[in-house]
């Protein structure tokens, strides 16, 4: 049957590539060791992004260290596939974990158990709830509409500075050994980015076509945390004159449609579906509209 084996053939290739791959990690650290010393300690682990997006990490932990910045093996496999030396490699791995490992290092396990210590450091990201069971299993998060927005800490020494935020996330039980109420914590991280971002509605002319977007001018933050802006929405809402409807661009930009302009809410969500296969998977919010009325507050519509 051409079939079967076909399917074995294309099987033992999967297989093969598995392996080659295994055999390249082993391979890598095998390298690194002899380079590092026995004081240091190598560990594989599966990192979660947004919408599934995963790769395969390698951390390298010295004893006395408590948190490690996480290197893709992903990028080092492909670096290898494409002809770069597995001297060269490690070599590279080398100087990006002590690049950034010593400023990693900077906030202590016991910084992060502190929510005093840290809540200068915390910020939010907004992410589909049901696109990332996976991602959220273990992490702290408050629910919004079909969305979960998700706590995290900055652990980067120049985070006022830096141009993005880059951190670990908060865990439940990071969350529980704080024990403090999430008013508390939501009104720092409002606290928090309201000093380093500007949430407005832009107008955005493209030909003959203006388009109304909601955006952190200030690119610090993403976009699509304006629906938490309950002022950045009443604002809008006055200046348009009327309730309007929100569509996810990405996790960065919303767009803004008035209600008298709309289409039907389904032939909406067909364009968002639409315009979502062009966009990189970590950079999808949702395929749902957003409405907002005279409830004043945030709405799925339909």
């Amino acid at each position: 049957n051409e079939c079967v084996k076909e399917y074995r053939y294309k099987s033992s290739i999967r297989k093969e590539i598995v392996m080659e791959k295994n055999k390249f990690i082993e391979e890598l650290f095998y390298e690194l060791s002899c380079q590092l010393g026995k004081e240091f300690e190598m560990k594989q682990k599966r990192v979660w992004k947004n919408n599934g997006v995963s790769y395969e990490g390698l951390v390298i932990e010295k004893l006395e260290e408590e948190l490690s910045p996480v290197i893709s093996l992903d990028k080092c496999y492909e670096d290898f596939e494409a002809g770069i030396s597995m001297k060269e490699i490690s070599e590279q791995v080398l100087k990006e974990y002590r690049k950034t490992a010593g400023k990693v290092s900077l906030l202590s396990q016991q910084d992060i158990w502190s929510y005093e210590r840290i809540k200068d450091r915390l910020y939010v990201e907004i992410v589909n709830k049901e696109w990332n069971k996976q991602y959220l299993k273990h992490k702290y998060y408050v629910p919004f509409l079909d969305l979960a927005v998700v706590y995290y800490i900055d652990t980067q020494p120049d985070y006022k500075e830096a141009p993005s935020h880059r951190g670990t996330a908060v865990t439940k039980d990071i969350f529980k050994i704080w024990s403090v109420e999430p008013e508390v914590i939501w009104k720092q991280v409002l606290e928090n980015m309201g000093k380093e971002s500007l949430f407005l509605m832009l107008i955005v002319t493209e030909e003959e076509n203006s388009l109304m977007t909601f955006e952190d001018v200030l690119q610090k933050n993403q976009g699509a945390l304006a629906l938490l802006q309950k002022s950045v929405l009443d604002e809008a809402k006055k200046k348009i004159g009327e309730s309007f409807y929100m569509l996810p661009v990405s996790i960065f930009e919303l767009m803004i449609v008035p209600e008298s302009q709309a289409d039907e809410v389904e032939e909406m969500k067909k364009a968002i579906i639409e315009s979502n296969k062009e966009l990189p998977a970590e950079y999808l919010l949702s395929n749902s509209v957003y409405y907002y009325g005279d409830k004043g507050e945030a709405e799925v519509a339909g």
